[in-house]
């Protein structure tokens, strides 16, 4: 008679060399704790967790090019975005939840395509694009004219670096960061009160910019957190504030209490970034860490700290860090840290990678997309997010789609999406069993169509890299249908079975268990 045991639900992505050691994988899923009422509910055998569907992405405005979205921002109550060389101003209807796009006059010179960076004081907008010293500004006309305003390139003064990495406002001061062998800190004139309703100045002489005073390392990016610019070197991390000790001629003076014996891998400036009120970096020892007040604590399990350790290993099998970006949205009350890597090798084979922490559970996962010609990718295809328009504004890499991320539907950019998780291996003492039955309990009955059911797969593994589709799929059901089952039968002989489960069709998805039905093989 056959054994039936229930397959321990993967609340994580931790894989190891040995995927048998672990091999646990989410992709476009991530888990949710269930609440405990009594001691009962604690010893019950039903899972205390399950895993919940990512967000979809839904499209709110193109302007109709093939140029990648590559930032937002908003100043003086007007959201703003960047499409490939133009700028825009966005406005949505509340009920349509559509936005329409403006381009602003002269603004068709922001070259590149990647990210940009932007900052504001409240009457001027700089654009930056990161590693050159290629800025622009859309100043305002008056503050009872919002939209109205000039678009102009910032030229910036003989005796600052060549080349920009970032720029952030503190304290009526929009503060840059150089790079290059001139790594520098430099900063404008205070801001509004100077220059009013025109184009940022640097009218402060002799260069206004500020030093490193605890250590000696060149910084690579920053982040302010909690009115203080913290700056994070390859070695070490310094933090500064604005105040009356400062050094003469400088507004800007270092906090000891924020100094850090550990900086930010050189490749990876662009991870610096905030959420969950407080700091998040890839540090030089190639862990993901979270800074706790002074202290960097690392959040990165050893699954994810093995992926960077081979991503950044100069053999180049598993791709590189260059190009590592941090993107920080929260899904359903979850805080995420998004760890983009355009330039590493998926366990696919396919270019790019992408890495979540949430921290709520604490726990990782992955996220990966399909290009509009349905190939797919590695990595999710969201270049820019920033919480405006009051949602969770993302910007398509592959597209001029403006999207915004919403639990309500199951596809991205209009689009399918990826959900699928890695169980561990199901074995019994390493001897051969039969598999007879896996049953996946699953959301039945809440597809999109009334006339085709969405379909859950199966695929499996016998050595945890290389999977293959069972060639089975279950249908979960038409709307309404709430007792359908995803059950697959006499699947083979085994030693080790790794089991992965894909849902691609739009449809809601909670995964609450998996069942397993064996019995030891016939020598």
């Amino acid at each position: 008679m056959g054994k039936q045991v229930s397959e321990a639900l993967p609340l994580g992505s931790y894989t190891a060399l040995d995927p048998r050691a672990s091999g646990k994988r989410l992709v476009g899923c991530f888990s949710e704790a269930a609440d405990q009422d009594s001691a009962a509910d604690a010893k019950s055998e039903v899972n205390p967790a399950w895993l919940r569907r990512m967000a979809g992405i839904r499209t709110i405005c193109t302007d109709g090019s093939s140029f990648p979205v590559r930032g937002y921002w908003e100043m003086a109550g007007v959201q703003y975005c960047v499409i490939g060389p133009n700028l825009y101003q966005m406005s949505v209807d509340p009920v349509t939840q559509q936005a329409t796009l403006t381009q602003l006059n002269g603004s068709t010179a922001i070259t590149g395509n990647g990210f940009v960076r932007m900052a504001d004081n409240n009457a001027c907008m700089v654009i930056l694009q990161p590693g050159t010293n290629n800025m622009w500004t859309w100043s305002l006309t008056s503050a009872a004219s919002p939209y109205v305003g000039t678009f102009a390139v910032l030229t910036v003064p003989a005796g600052y670096p060549t080349v920009t990495m970032n720029l952030w406002y503190l304290d009526n001061f929009i503060v840059f960061l150089g790079g290059g062998a001139q790594t520098k800190t430099f900063y404008n004139d205070q801001g509004f009160s100077v220059t009013g309703f025109a184009q940022i100045s640097f009218a402060t002489s002799p260069v206004a910019s500020f030093t490193r005073e605890f250590g000696t390392d060149p910084f690579v990016g920053g982040v302010v957190d909690h009115r203080q610019l913290l700056l994070f070197g390859v070695r070490t991390t310094e933090g500064y504030v604005t105040g009356t000790n400062n050094p003469t001629g400088s507004p800007f003076a270092a906090s000891p209490d924020s100094f850090a014996e550990i900086g930010c891998h050189p490749l990876c400036g662009d991870t610096v970034t905030h959420q969950d009120q407080a700091p998040f970096f890839v540090a030089n020892d190639l862990t993901v860490r979270r800074l706790n007040g002074q202290t960097p604590v690392v959040v990165s399990n050893s699954g994810v700290d093995q992926i960077l350790q081979q991503i950044a290993s100069p053999n180049g099998e598993q791709g590189s860090l260059l190009g590592a970006y941090a993107l920080v949205p929260t899904v359903s009350g979850h805080p995420l840290y998004i760890l983009q890597l355009p330039n590493a090798i998926s366990p696919e084979g396919t270019k790019g990678r992408t890495l979540c922490y949430d921290c709520k559970t604490q726990k990782w996962f992955e996220l990966a997309s399909y290009t509009p010609a349905g190939d797919p990718l590695g990595m999710w295809r969201v270049l820019c997010y920033y919480n405006g328009l009051g949602g969770q504004l993302v910007g398509d890499a592959l597209g001029s789609n403006v999207g915004i991320l919403d639990t309500t539907i199951f596809s991205e950019f209009g689009g399918p999406m990826i959900c699928e998780w890695t169980y561990q291996s199901v074995y019994a003492g390493h001897n051969r069993i039969i598999v007879r039955r896996i049953e996946v309990v699953v959301t039945p009955g809440a597809g999109s169509s009334l006339t085709v059911a969405p379909t859950i797969d199966l695929l499996t593994s016998i050595d945890g890299r290389t999977y293959e589709s069972f060639q089975d799929p279950q249908n979960l059901g038409l709307p309404g249908c709430s007792d359908q089952r995803a059950q697959w039968w006499n699947l083979g002989q085994y030693r080790d079975l790794f089991i992965r489960n894909r849902v691609t069709d739009p449809t809601p998805l909670f995964t609450v268990d998996a069942q397993v039905t064996f019995e030891p093989a016939v020598l």
